[in-house]
């Protein structure tokens, strides 16, 4: 669990993806670019999917700042997934247990996330987009189309309300104040890539970072620049007032969607 009690302010950090000469994607992540002290922390992920699903383990990726070799120590995340080659109604458990493990024995490590899913999903929308986003490092390699900025990209305004109903769901839950603060910095990023994506194909444009998602929002949408960018700031400083998250996906949020129905509905 990440510590939220010191206050982070807004910095123009982060970077949109490169574009091939035919307008493609170029993937960021490379094995090159890891740095050295998060590559003990991926072998030791690479053990926890082999211990839990042995042969069937088909494939283990890495996306994010590691990946892309802009990782801060202290800060950055660690975001892994495995292909299981099982059903997808076989591929359960949680990873919680082993995720507070790695924090414990890396504390440099702002956050873990450990995730599997069947090879069924491969060809799916969202694992083609992030396997465009991501390196693999163990097992075998995943071939997946190129993308360009834009409908193909699209994949978090779509299931806002979604992501909606899950934090109410979990906010009637007996939580603790760290809970619903984690919560929050999983709504308000749902937010702000979704502002993004609303305008990726006008901009020709594609980043999942924060900062350049508020900042091509705002450029096509400055009437709505504030509203966003107190998206940004309770992504980076979460709170834990539930009411307060839930006014902003409900009213934010609808607006959001609404305008993505108007422009691709």
């Amino acid at each position: 669990m990440e510590n939220y009690n010191n206050k982070i302010e807004i910095q123009k950090v982060g970077s949109f993806f490169e574009l091939d000469n035919d307008g493609y994607l170029v993937n960021p992540a490379s094995l090159g670019k890891i740095q050295e002290q998060w590559k003990p922390v991926i072998e030791d992920i690479i053990d926890v999917y082999k211990e839990k699903y042995r042969e069937k383990l088909h494939s283990v990726y890495l996306r994010g700042s590691v990946a892309k070799g802009q990782a801060v120590i202290g800060i950055s995340d660690i975001d892994t997934y495995a292909y299981v080659d099982l059903p997808r109604n076989e591929v359960t458990g949680s990873f919680q247990k082993e995720e507070k493990i790695l924090l414990e024995k890396y504390p440099f490590i702002g956050d873990g996330e450990l995730y599997a899913k069947s090879i069924e999903v491969i060809n799916e929308k969202n694992d083609i987009v992030f396997l465009n986003q991501s390196i693999r490092v163990y097992g075998k390699e995943v071939n997946v189309p190129k993308l360009k900025p834009g409908k193909d990209t699209i994949i978090h305004v779509p299931n806002l309300h979604r992501r909606t109903n899950i934090v109410k769901r979990f906010f009637e839950k007996d939580i603790n104040e760290k809970q619903i603060q984690s919560q929050c910095v999983w709504a308000m990023k749902g937010i702000l890539r979704s502002g993004c994506e609303l305008v990726m194909e006008r901009s020709n444009k594609y980043t999942r970072d924060l900062y350049p998602c508020y900042e091509l929002f705002s450029k096509y949408y400055p009437e709505k620049e504030q509203n966003m960018r107190e998206v940004l700031d309770l992504a980076l400083n979460p709170t834990s007032d539930k009411n307060k998250i839930k006014n902003i996906m409900d009213e934010f949020g609808v607006w959001l969607e609404d305008e993505y129905n108007k422009i691709y509905k």
